[in-house]
């Protein structure tokens, strides 16, 4: 039997579907829960409207995290940190965020125009051996850059804070009273000879929480560095 719809008890309805746990993954399954629960029968496009009308919400699509990424102890750790992290009196302080990745080939576009009927693929450009690229990247758009073939460890991050340390030194010597080095918790980031070296050389480091990419803003440029082809010149890629 059809039950009156009005817009807030449709709303309402939907709340209550999200509180106990429902996936609203299409309209359809929305509507065949309304109808099964509520008795409530209602046309795919007024529910539509309702969602992003009255309700303002978004059919997006689901970024995946790891199973722990949501932990209740991850949750709270990324509490934790943005408590930390926000009471910092940013109009002063510079934050010098560092993190890498692999550069495992020279092109990253993925998308062209084409002819209809035509093939669309490109050989594809693989980096023999891959680069590793660190970067720091400040809060005010300067950018530190190293480029090497060797896996990422604390051998190779002491080596790039020596180099980056010197630089920051050579601009001014008091630079860390108003600076934050912000870093992830990869083992190489934590593991005791590193913390031993940032004791030693008074680094003012801060630890993001797990699972806190949002947090760190070196992941933008990542992102917008792998979008073109980075080798345009075409110049040969290998050992020698």
């Amino acid at each position: 039997m059809e039950k009156a719809t009005g817009v807030d008890e449709v709303a309402k309805s939907v709340s209550e579907y999200v509180s106990t746990g429902g996936h609203m993954g299409s309209l359809k399954e929305l509507r065949n829960w309304l109808k099964d629960e509520k008795h409530i029968i209602i046309k795919p496009w007024k529910l539509r409207n309702i969602l992003f009308g009255k309700m303002r919400l978004r059919y997006k699509r689901i970024e995946p995290t790891s199973w722990q990424g949501n932990s209740p102890k991850n949750l709270i750790l990324r509490q934790h940190f943005a408590m930390t992290f926000l009471k910092q009196d940013f109009k002063t302080k510079t934050v010098i965020n560092v993190d890498e990745t692999w550069l495992g080939m020279s092109d990253f576009r993925r998308m062209r125009w084409s002819q209809i009927g035509k093939s669309n693929s490109v050989p594809k450009k693989n980096l023999q051996p891959r680069i590793s690229m660190i970067v720091a990247l400040d809060s005010h758009g300067q950018v530190y850059t190293s480029l090497l073939q060797a896996n990422s460890n604390s051998q190779v991050m002491e080596m790039f804070f020596t180099h980056l340390i010197r630089h920051l030194d050579q601009k001014n010597q008091n630079w860390r009273k108003d600076t934050i080095i912000l870093l992830d918790n990869a083992p190489y980031h934590t593991s005791g000879l590193m913390m031993e070296f940032y004791e030693d050389h008074q680094l003012p480091i801060c630890f993001t929480a797990p699972h806190s990419y949002s947090a760190s803003p070196v992941e933008l440029f990542f992102a917008h560095f792998k979008r073109a082809d980075i080798n345009p010149r075409h110049l040969p890629l290998g050992k020698k």
